[in-house]
């Protein structure tokens, strides 16, 4: 709701994310919000999961669907955890 009360604020917010992140070169975001994850991905080709979807992943479970949607940047390997 902060992007739909505050957009001017909430759009300097997410050029500033935006770029932090992508000055990054990652294969994933993740986020625990859902207004965060929209608002960031509508600002990158980098896909963006919810951070549930990411450790679901990584202990086996299905691939996130972001990261097969066309556009995606890249293809990242399955993360594993130790």
């Amino acid at each position: 709701t902060y992007n739909l009360m505050q957009p001017e604020i909430s759009g300097q917010l997410k050029a500033r994310k935006v770029r932090t992140l992508e000055a990054k070169r990652p294969d994933i975001i993740a986020a625990g919000n859902i207004g965060c994850m929209m608002q960031i991905g509508s600002g990158t080709g980098i896909p963006v999961v919810h951070t549930v979807e990411l450790l679901d992943w990584a202990t086996g479970g299905p691939k996130p669907p972001a990261l097969d949607r066309e556009g995606s940047q890249r293809a990242p390997e399955i993360p594993r955890l130790r």
